[in-house]
């Protein structure tokens, strides 16, 4: 659905993997995680770039992982890639309804969640505007950048859920022809 609405630009589906390991595997190849906790879990895409033409976003979708009971809360930001910084994002409490226009009136669009990243909204529902600076405060043009997620302490167990028990988030850049 989020292909056909979009049917007149460049479609890329970017691949989306674990980012950063598990604490406890973290310990055992002496891999850097940036102080990873087994909280949650760290996902990402591959790397991209934003400029600020209309015409070219980001599109993150999948499932609320918060919805399905296999998280407390989950989010997905946009990281500049250098210094993995986090400039913008949305939160599972700001999913609600977000995939229902791509899925009208289908009963599982409420599992579903629906982001575009830009440059500029413009008012737009369940989009993120993409700061370019300064520094550290924003991700500038063509700057290489990448969608990370996190879905946080599943209820049953009071940990992160484990990577293999989810759906991953997906991510496609939109652009013109």
């Amino acid at each position: 659905a989020i292909l056909a609405k979009y049917v007149d630009l460049k479609a890329q589906e970017l691949e989306t993997r674990v980012w950063l390991t598990e604490s406890y595997d973290a310990v055992q190849t002496e891999t850097y995680v940036a102080g990873e906790s087994r909280d949650t879990v760290y996902l990402r895409c591959d790397t991209l770039t934003l400029d600020d033409d209309p015409d070219e976003f980001v599109i993150a979708y999948g499932i609320n992982h918060a919805a399905s009971g296999k998280a407390t809360y989950a989010n997905c930001n946009y990281y500049g890639e250098a210094g993995w910084n986090g400039v913008a994002g949305i939160y599972s409490t700001q999913y609600e309804g977000s995939a229902e226009q791509y899925l009208p009136g289908n009963p599982l669009a409420k599992y579903l969640y629906v982001c575009k990243f830009t440059r500029n909204c413009s008012g737009e529902k369940n989009c993120v505007a993409v700061p370019t600076g300064p520094k550290a405060h924003g991700v500038g043009l063509d700057e290489p950048a990448f969608i990370g997620f996190r879905a946080y302490m599943e209820p049953a167990t009071r940990v992160g859920p484990v990577n293999t028990e989810l759906l991953y988030d997906r991510v496609i850049k939109f652009s013109g022809r």
